[in-house]
């Protein structure tokens, strides 16, 4: 017969097998009861009771391998010390289980439906934050299995956590609030946790308050205060970056049958942040952000409502439906723009997308406010009031001031009834040229764009008056663009002078009719026509490809008739000619405004009748374009031609056809023993000129001409 010492430490080692499934559920829990119960019938030796236990589950929980010491008494509601060691405890909500569990309880409460654990310290290995020793509460229903626990001083990289939670058949609920925990362990837990986040790194410190709550291992809401503090974050490829970024956010997610349903809030006054390729810096431009809508499990976004409020930069709100990893994003808009502030809204949205043009740098000034809207990822709808808006490149090629007035647009089946548009202008620039104040009057519709009355839009001294404007299907192949108009003559001074040429008299004007632009080209089928140097100048096929671009290219031909060589000679202080001078310069294409190719001919008219004299600077000049200039400078250095300051000439002239940099040279007749005239004398006193390069580098007679624009002629002793 066993002595009395043994059973105690048979009742004092209750063990029990696998506690599961249905009412057995909480076997285990019952057992360690009936432990509890038995222990004052076989003797009062018996203080403590441990309980083993291979499995014990209830909704939503599991333990494994448990062992529990609890005390035992006769006295309901006694507090006395327990422990409770695991092998693992895998809770719903948690990627994985906790390990190595130890559980040290100084105030444990057994009652006839609940177990308590006040000021418990626990010891485990916490999935993704390894070992943690923190204080908990927990209390267990044995009636019911719900289960609640409270626990702090958890360690998140640098920072502290709090958590909270109850369990009750699948059902849960949780809190979490961490303070101050290092951006890096928390993208190391979004990992771990399958997170849908970027893949990202960084640092700064973010505290946070989060509640969910759900059922088995599914969420069904969850709700957040986050700030964030410091945030300098980047991903591998570039696109995504931010510096030195706080940061508040608040939101609340729902679940329902087909997605989620959301509100959300943020907002920031420092640092930066850096969205290929938009880049916002806070401290300037500080922004609020709110969005409620819906997250489809199919992978739309329906915002029922958005706002943005960024400083001095926009104030929006609308509604969306987005469709994101598709080539349409936005499938439906509408948005309202309060207020779209220039120069904020260009330096924050719009220079990005121009930084390889020549409007990177424009000035900007002004205000916008529209309303735009989209149906099945195509515009419908677009108005647009402008107030006192400025932009200037700062080249001298394009700007305008002072613009103001409504544009309105319709898309669809709406076109026809698109509201009439109004601009007025107080002034601007265009390829460098002073366009005055004018007023615009049209009507846009689907790809349509037209002139609804007669417009002059002054021009340098001159105009530009529309008679007709008109563009079909803009943007698509068969795009047709109509133009009639007349050019008032402007100034060739002024002309000349706006792009850097040198400045000579007379106008430019004529009718401009089948004006086209189409796949980033001008071209122009009329003959434009200029009364200088008391002759004719006609500009014919006309091409202009990237008008605005780092590298524009002209294309035109050039019919020059009878000139007056002492107008032209005067206004380029080549040195006095007189006579008339005729040619052309055909297939002329400049690169970036200076001439790549040409085919050109200058020379005396046959008909001309006036009298032909020539000074010794221009003889001189002439002569160093041929590659003479060494033999007519000795001819007019020597003899009696040095006592002449002009000779007579029946005809001059000279061509050049450059390609690659050359120019192939030739000039009125051969000369007898080579080379050929570019002044050929007639009565006394006379001069020849003979050229004898039949080649001349293009940059070296660029750079010879310039010289002699700039020299101020020949001494002559």
């Amino acid at each position: 017969m066993p002595q009395n010492g043994d059973r105690v430490m048979a009742i004092g080692n209750c063990k029990t097998g696998d506690a599961h499934g249905g009412r057995m559920r909480r076997a285990g829990a019952h057992a360690l009861l009936l432990c509890v119960a038995l222990a004052p019938v076989v003797g009062v030796a018996v203080e403590s009771t441990t309980f083993s236990v291979e499995r014990m589950a209830g909704d939503g929980w599991v333990v494994r391998d448990l062992q529990v010491e609890v005390p035992v008494g006769s006295e309901p509601g006694r507090r006395r010390p327990a422990r409770l060691t695991a092998t693992s405890m895998t809770l719903a909500g948690l990627p994985e289980p906790l390990r190595t569990v130890r559980v040290e309880c100084p105030d444990f409460t057994l009652e006839a439906r609940r177990v308590h654990c006040a000021g418990a310290l626990i010891d485990a290995i916490v999935p993704t934050l390894g070992r943690q020793r923190f204080r908990a509460a927990l209390t267990y229903d044995l009636a019911s299995g719900a289960l609640e626990v409270q626990a702090e001083g958890l360690q998140v990289g640098n920072g502290t956590a709090r958590i909270n939670g109850s369990l009750r058949d699948q059902a849960w609920s949780a809190g979490m609030q961490l303070k101050d925990v290092r951006i890096d362990a928390l993208l190391a837990l979004a990992k771990q946790w399958s997170l849908p986040v970027p893949a990202m790194t960084g640092s700064g410190n973010v505290t946070l308050d989060l509640r969910a709550a759900g059922n088995g291992n599914a969420v069904r809401s969850i709700e957040f205060d986050a700030t964030v503090a410091d945030l300098t974050a980047g991903n591998e490829a570039g696109t995504l970056a931010t510096d030195k970024l706080a940061l508040r956010m608040g939101g609340r997610l729902d679940r329902r049958s087909d997605g989620w349903e959301f509100a959300l809030d943020a907002r920031s006054s420092r640092g930066q942040a850096y969205a290929e390729p938009v880049f916002l810096d806070f401290g300037v431009h500080a922004i609020e952000t709110s969005a409620t809508g819906s997250w489809l499990d199919a992978g739309g976004i329906d915002l029922a409502s958005f706002k943005v409020e960024h400083r001095d930069v926009v104030t929006a709100r609308g509604s969306a439906s987005l469709a994101p990893g598709t080539d349409a994003l936005i499938r439906q808009l509408d948005v309202v723009i309060d207020r779209l502030a220039f120069p904020g809204a260009f330096a924050s949205y719009l220079q990005p997308f121009l930084i390889a043009t020549d409007f990177k740098d424009l000035e900007t000034a002004g205000t916008v406010a529209g309303h735009l809207v989209m149906a099945g990822g195509s515009p419908r709808l677009a108005d647009f009031t402008f107030a006192a808006v400025s932009a200037d490149t700062g080249t001298g090629k394009l700007a305008l001031y002072g613009l103001d007035g409504e544009l309105h647009w319709r898309g669809g089946e709406a076109a026809a009834t698109s509201p009439d548009s109004r601009l007025t202008l107080e002034g601007g620039l265009l390829f460098g040229l002073d366009v005055g104040a004018t007023t615009l009057a049209f009507r846009t519709a689907n790809r349509d764009v037209e002139l609804l009355q007669a417009t002059r839009i002054p021009l340098l001294d001159g105009a530009l008056e529309l008679d007709r404007f008109a563009v079909r299907n803009a943007g698509l192949p068969e795009m047709a663009f109509a133009l009639d108009a007349n050019l008032v003559p402007l100034s060739l001074q002024r002309l000349s002078r706006a792009f850097g040429w040198p400045e000579f008299g007379g106008q430019l004007g004529g009718r401009i009719s089948d004006l086209r632009l189409q796949d980033g080209v001008l071209t122009l089928s009329t003959t434009l026509q200029a009364r200088a140097f008391d002759g004719r100048l006609e500009v014919s096929d006309l091409r202009l490809e990237d008008p605005f671009g780092d590298w524009p290219r002209l294309y035109s031909s050039i019919g020059i008739f009878n000139l007056d060589l002492e107008q032209v000679t005067s206004a380029f202080s080549f040195g006095r000619i007189t006579g008339r001078l005729s040619g052309y310069v055909n297939e002329l294409v400049l690169f970036d405004w200076m001439p790549v190719e040409f085919d050109a001919r200058l020379y005396t008219p046959p008909e001309d009748r006036s009298r032909h004299r020539i000074s010794q600077r221009a003889v001189q000049n002439i002569g160093n374009l041929g590659g003479g200039g060494a033999g007519v400078g000795a001819a007019l250095s020597s003899g009696f031609m040095r006592f002449f300051e002009e000779f007579n000439y029946a005809k001059l002239g000279i061509s050049c056809r450059l390609e690659n940099e050359v120019c192939l040279m030739d000039g009125v007749d051969p000369a007898p023993k080579g080379g050929y005239y570019l002044v050929k004398g007639r009565g006394l006193p006379r001069i020849n000129v003979i050229g004898n390069a039949p080649q001349v580098d293009w940059p070296r007679l660029v750079a010879q001409i310039r010289a002699i624009m700039e020299s101020s002629g020949p001494v002559v002793r």
